[in-house]
């Protein structure tokens, strides 16, 4: 199959993988191989294992309704769906921030430090805000293809030559790892919360599925949900790899990763130049900024998308005006998105790990919330028995669902009472 052929019949899960493919593998999983070794292998895996039905729900719904899952919240209630909205504008610009510092200390450390680093932000914010309001979904349905393309291919040519080099294992002897102690219980919350992504994310896949305008029904889900599966399966790989490229080229070093932004993206590239050598230093220095960049790419469209289709719902599609506010609402949006996190770079440029560790722990004890929502709406009349879950994807998921509810509540417990 040519290649052409292959990128046409790709699409919202390409964009859902690149939104997972930045923060949490890159940094957070990149953390877990050089502070733990692959101690915290069993947890990205139960974290893809755990999610995925929820994350399914997303493509799933939209090719079989033609709506999108914020649709069905609010068919829950509308409780349900402001609830949504309140937390989204809470997380928004802290999300959007996180990646982009991480996305500008990269662009820094490829390009040169003749931009600081909330210019570097200022400069890929802007980029990336004209891409989008010129050229919407399919512009970035492009993009992200090629990017996470020459991401997978970069990886992968990274980890044969990390284990050509250095074995499976890594050959250092690495520090005791009490996974009990608070620092270590921190970090597995906030590994969590993201990897792959946050749940929350499935409401912008449902929107991204709406944007190809196919028929709604069976066959468009099934195709949604297939093109949904390679994304996933590209996330999980490539969560492995990350982390074994920091067990193999950090663990037992005796070094850690810095607070700062510019100082952390410097070790994440320096690392693998010191232990694969000197042409290393370009490959992975665009592995991770194009892993990022997508990123801070598919979260700048995502939450505009949000509060473009909530108007709508809110106007009403018989509202005359409806479609000329919404996308007003997208511009808008996007705009305030970018200033409000740009603003908040300036004041944590000090500490780029607090403010990965704060959002993607926000996002860890919210992940019951999102995925009962989604399951509500799976459920729902507008849904017929044949394609809800029953059966032992039921049980699965209702399984998923208890110990996401479990581990949120113990890290509550565990931070306020404890």
């Amino acid at each position: 199959m040519r290649l052409s052929r292959m990128f046409s019949l790709l699409g919202p899960g390409i964009v859902w993988a690149a939104t997972s493919i930045g923060v949490s593998h890159i940094v957070q999983a990149t953390r877990a191989g050089a502070d733990f070794g692959f101690a915290l292998l069993g947890f990205i895996i139960l974290a893809h294992v755990i999610k995925y039905p929820f994350f399914l729900f997303g493509p799933k719904y939209a090719g079989l309704t033609g709506k999108s899952l914020l649709d069905g919240y609010k068919s829950v209630g509308n409780w349900a769906f402001y609830l949504f909205l309140i937390l989204t504008f809470i997380t928004m610009f802290f999300i959007q921030s996180g990646v982009t510092i991480v996305t500008s200390a990269l662009a820094m450390n490829l390009f040169g430090d003749f931009l600081s680093l909330s210019q570097w932000a200022a400069l890929i914010l802007i980029v990336v805000g004209a891409v989008l309001l010129i050229g919407h979904y399919k512009t970035l349905n492009v993009l992200l293809k090629w990017m996470m393309l020459v991401l997978a291919v970069c990886s992968l040519i990274a980890w044969f030559a990390a284990i050509g080099r250095l074995g499976f294992m890594p050959t250092a002897q690495g520090p005791s790892i009490v996974l009990t102690s608070a620092a270590s219980i921190a970090f597995i919350v906030a590994l969590i919360g993201w990897m792959p992504t946050a749940i929350e994310v499935s409401v912008w896949h449902s929107l991204w599925v709406l944007s190809k305008k196919q028929q709604a029904g069976a066959l468009h889900a099934k195709r949604a949900v297939a093109d949904f599966n390679i994304g996933y399966g590209t996330s999980f790989i490539l969560a492995m790899v990350f982390l074994w490229l920091g067990a193999l080229l950090m663990f037992g070093q005796g070094q850690g990763f810095a607070d700062s932004a510019a100082a952390f993206a410097g070790q994440l590239v320096g690392i693998y130049s010191a232990a694969l050598g000197e042409w290393s230093w370009v490959l992975m220095a665009l592995v991770t900024f194009v892993a990022l960049f997508s990123t801070t790419f598919a979260v700048a469209d995502g939450f505009p998308q949000v509060w473009k289709r909530a108007l709508s719902l809110v106007l009403g599609e018989a509202h005359p005006q409806v479609e000329t506010r919404a996308n007003w609402a997208y511009l808008i949006t996007l705009v305030l998105l970018s200033l409000g996190s740009w603003w908040i770079i300036e004041f944590f440029t000090a500490d780029i790990k607090g403010l990965l560790d704060f959002v993607t722990t926000v996002s860890f004890v919210s992940a019951p919330l999102y995925a009962w929502l989604n399951y509500r709406v799976m459920m729902g009349a507008d849904i017929d028995d044949e394609h809800k879950p029953q059966g032992v994807f039921k049980v699965y998921t209702l399984t998923c669902l208890s110990l996401l509810t479990v581990f949120s509540v113990f890290y509550l417990w565990w931070t306020f009472l404890a």
